[in-house]
């Protein structure tokens, strides 16, 4: 049986784009049950559906969040209660967790966190999202008082509290203000608050790069610095001792013996991809602790979303090689059996091959797919939700199995960004965001350039058709998308 999950929330497209995920992530063992616009309606449909978990809103009409939560527990006091906003107040997180809520997180907060917290709440738990608590942690606590956290906070997306913790917080939530709590109710909550306290970049890049060199891969690579930080793992600046010379180095630890076996299938088929606009993949290697290392080449240049956010849009005379270089880099892969699945500005890196000359190379095989694998072994779950919320296709929002055409539609909102300076989507939310690429229509480019830039009549058609809903819509491989820019380019 489902889990049964109330959502509170106000806007429509939200309540879709956080239904679609929550149901997807959670291979449809999480349901959204009921709905309610706000929290007069969410009152009353307590009393009559009995949800496992609620997800509510906090700024609602007729009746907020936090009054409607007051309500819910007066007529049932175990009622479980995650609060879902954009609201980072601290005074209304004190306010919920006072009410008994069993969970706080932003509404950008991952689908799988929030999937997590769900079922956590069901189990009788409290879940944080790791920058309230941090926003607590700084309001609870005196630098010249207190100890220095920073030596002994340790890194989560978010805390699970048990119910020990849970019964300090709530007396905490209770009790006096915090310049007058007693400096050991201060340590007892930052005890619990530690558990998600974030250490500084220095601190965390220094320490991962130090323990790199201890491992098994420090006998083949020194680990210099870290290049660059992701959901699916670190990128090193790397030296090979062998050859002394300077490479990429993606590290990161498959979770399950599928993942693991999928990695190696994947690497091997990712060794033999050779193109001039796709980073090279040297090599891979495996630790006996888990521990996967992808080595690439290293690719000197700023990203295109670096270019996007210095400059601004670029013109279309500019644009259209770098677009026709990355299609053609598509087909490659395509052909080889690889689909990336996060195409996106700032995994397509530039470099100058000479005064005149761009050459865009895409990077970033993080989340990547290869046909072959997926075919013969079936390896990848079900429902995977894999990629950048701005830049995914309408099937891969909805967890469905993605092909070479999700990386053309990908492709269509990367050359929107480039053109405007900004993607054709962006909702409030990861959620949000979701639902405008199953549901919205593609804004009128001409509307969002820059009245400066020019836009050829046939370019606006090709992004169009790129950001078709339909796959069936879109060019039908990378190869067309390439010819048809190619043309613009000649022209």
């Amino acid at each position: 049986m489902p889990l049964n999950v109330m959502l509170v929330e106000d806007q429509a497209l939200i309540r879709m784009g956080i239904e679609l995920a929550v149901q997807q992530v959670s291979n449809a063992k999480i349901k959204i049950s009921s709905v309610a616009e706000n929290g007069e309606q969410a009152v009353k449909q307590y009393v009559e559906n009995k949800p496992d978990v609620v997800l509510m809103d906090i700024r609602m009409p007729v009746m907020g969040g936090l009054e409607a939560s007051r309500q819910i527990r007066s007529v049932d006091k175990n009622a479980k209660i995650i609060f879902l906003t954009n609201n980072d107040s601290i005074d209304d997180v004190f306010s919920a967790f006072s009410i008994g809520a069993s969970g706080y997180c932003l509404k950008d907060v991952e689908p799988s966190t929030l999937v997590d917290f769900i079922k956590n709440a069901n189990d009788g738990g409290i879940s944080i999202d790791s920058r309230i608590a941090a926003d607590m942690l700084r309001f609870l606590t005196s630098k010249d008082a207190m100890p220095d956290l920073r030596a002994t906070a340790q890194m989560y997306n978010g805390t699970r509290l048990n119910a020990r913790d849970a019964e300090v917080l709530s007396q905490l939530v209770h009790g006096s203000a915090s310049d007058k709590m007693s400096v050991n109710t201060k340590l007892s909550v930052i005890n619990i608050l530690n558990k998600i306290a974030t250490l500084s970049d220095g601190e965390s890049n220094s320490r991962e790069k130090e323990d790199l060199n201890t491992t098994e891969a420090s006998e083949r690579f020194e680990f210099i610095e870290i290049l660059g930080k992701g959901g699916m793992g670190t990128v090193f600046k790397a030296r090979n001792k062998s050859t002394d010379t300077l490479v990429a180095v993606k590290v990161f630890k498959p979770t399950t013996t599928s993942a693991w076996q999928r990695f190696v299938q994947e690497a091997s088929i990712m060794t033999k991809l050779s193109h001039r606009s796709v980073v090279k993949v040297f090599d891979f290697l495996l630790d006996r602790d888990r521990t996967a290392y992808l080595v690439m080449e290293l690719v000197d240049g700023p990203s295109l979303l670096n270019v996007i956010e210095c400059g601004g849009a670029i013109v279309q005379k500019e644009a259209v090689p770098i677009f026709v270089q990355c299609s053609d880099a598509l087909e490659h892969l395509h052909r080889a059996g690889v689909v990336h699945r996060d195409i996106k500005p700032s995994n397509i890196i530039l470099f100058c091959e000479d005064e005149t000359t761009i050459l865009p190379k895409i990077v970033d095989f993080g989340v990547s797919k290869c046909m072959a694998v997926e075919n013969s072994d079936r390896l990848t779950l079900q429902g995977e939700v894999l990629g950048s919320p701005l830049y995914m296709s309408p099937e891969q929002c909805r967890g469905e199995d993605v092909t070479p055409l999700s990386d053309i539609y990908s492709m269509g909102c990367v050359m929107f960004e480039v053109l405007c300076g900004c993607p054709p989507f962006v909702g409030e939310s990861y959620f949000e965001t979701m639902a405008m690429h199953s549901r919205s229509p593609v804004p009128n480019l001409r509307e969002w350039m820059n009245v400066k830039h020019e836009l050829s009549p046939e370019l606006g058609l090709i992004i169009e058709k790129c950001l078709a809903k339909a796959p069936k819509d879109r060019f039908q491989t990378a190869e067309e998308l390439a010819v048809a820019l190619d043309k613009l380019r000649i022209n």
